[in-house]
């Protein structure tokens, strides 16, 4: 019995010693120090929405609730004392573009605050990017500073491709496997599902009369389609291969890149044939709204062509690996192209020359801009992440947990 009775008073100790760890007002808690869990700052336009692991103790009387900016140097209580209960807060008519920093502590009766104090950031802006990850089969909104996933929409089977209608917000998902297109509301979470497609692939989206066009890679046509999923005109085919497709805002006329032909085609707001340019195994096709001229990438050929409205070449940018996204930001003249097999971005003006690179973006496969900051969002497929770029090429953030993100379209923000 004398052997027995240190052994259980140790056992009484460790005990004890793990309910106080287990205890989340205890300041040698491992996950909480004492202090509120699972604080997250979400962005959003004009706003912070906070939100937090709720507790419960018997002397807690409630969370105090912090900001700091960046323009300022000390935090400042923001909100009455938050009951118990919450876990969750608006903070809103924020400056956009401008860090903001949190504080969240507990208050408990008769000492005050006490533990340690949760802490996060958020910087709030307009932009609403917007992923595809065809592992996962979901698509995903990420927050404007891009740190965060704001929202999952979930049960699709491969979604590849995104487009965004800038006019109303609409959600264009090409979901390959299943042979659908899918329209997503963001502001509902209502969508209308287009079925009847073999392998729908690159969209691109006409925001005046709110339609896509859809190229249906493995079906060897490209459709028109209003938000309803009525089809507007007579599908265009046979198409060897419609890989990518971009409209000409000046007239509403797509073109539209025929890999397998080795050619891109150019089709009027009706769909008559205005004319065809050889290139060498296209890939994807952009617009500069400015100029008119499309730029084309071919992975095989590690090419950049540039054409003018007429389809005649302009020119060739060799030296590139493997290019198969491009994007055109017509406000300041840079073509941004993903280089997916030198996992870089490539940076042309307006004559071809490269301004800059940015590395470390494995296998790079789509990239898009926000027309208002001049800043590029690109997927690196190879680690699985979500890269925000700078306009003039700084790595700003990278957002992991994702397995398969090869599709990305920026929305700058709508009324």
């Amino acid at each position: 019995m004398r052997r027995l009775l240190p052994l259980l008073v140790l056992a009484a100790l460790a005990s004890c010693s793990h309910r106080d760890r287990a205890n989340p007002f205890d300041p040698s808690n491992p996950d909480t120090h004492g202090g509120p869990s699972g604080l997250i700052a979400l962005a959003g336009d004009g706003r912070v929405d906070l939100r937090w692991d709720p507790v419960a103790g018997t002397s807690l009387v409630g969370y105090r609730l912090y900001r700091r900016t960046a323009a300022e140097t000390t935090f400042r209580v923001i909100s009455a004392l938050l009951p118990p209960a919450t876990a969750r807060y608006a903070d809103v008519g924020l400056l956009n573009g401008l860090d903001h920093f949190y504080r969240l502590a507990f208050v408990f009766d008769p000492d005050g605050e006490r533990g340690q104090a949760a802490e996060d950031t958020a910087t709030p802006g307009p932009a609403r990017p917007w992923v595809t990850d065809t592992d996962l089969g979901q698509i995903f909104r990420i927050a404007p500073d891009g740190r965060r996933i704001a929202f999952v929409k979930s049960g699709l089977s491969a979604p590849n491709a995104v487009a965004i209608d800038r006019s109303s917000g609409a959600v264009w998902v090409s979901d390959a496997f299943a042979g659908n297109v899918v329209v997503l509301n963001p502001w509902t979470g209502a969508t209308v599902t287009i079925p009847g497609l073999v392998s729908p692939a690159a969209l691109a989206v006409e925001p005046a009369g709110h339609s896509a066009w859809v190229c249906d890679e493995r079906g060897g046509t490209v459709y028109q389609f209003d938000p309803a999923g009525s089809p507007v005109g007579n599908a265009i085919a046979p198409i060897d291969t419609p890989i990518g497709v971009a409209l000409d805002p000046a007239d509403r006329s797509a073109w539209i890149a025929e890999r397998g032909a080795g050619r891109v085609r150019h089709y009027s707001e009706s769909h008559v044939l205005l004319g065809s340019t050889t290139v060498n195994k296209p890939s994807r096709v952009a617009v500069d709204s400015l100029t008119r001229n499309p730029w084309v990438t071919s992975f095989e050929s590690g090419q950049v062509f540039e054409l003018d409205p007429s389809g005649n070449l302009v020119r060739t940018i060799p030296g590139l690996r493997g290019p198969i996204g491009v994007t055109v930001d017509a406000r300041r003249g840079r073509i941004w192209v993903a280089d997916a097999l030198a996992s870089q971005l490539v940076v042309l003006d307006r004559f071809g020359t490269v301004l800059f690179r940015v590395g470390g973006i494995s296998e790079v496969r789509d990239v898009s801009v926000d027309p208002a900051t001049g800043e590029a969002w690109a997927v690196a497929t190879g680690t699985g992440e979500v890269v925000r770029v700078s306009l003039g090429g700084t790595v700003l953030r990278r957002l992991g947990g994702f397995r398969q993100p090869v599709g990305i379209s920026v929305d700058p923000g709508t009324p």
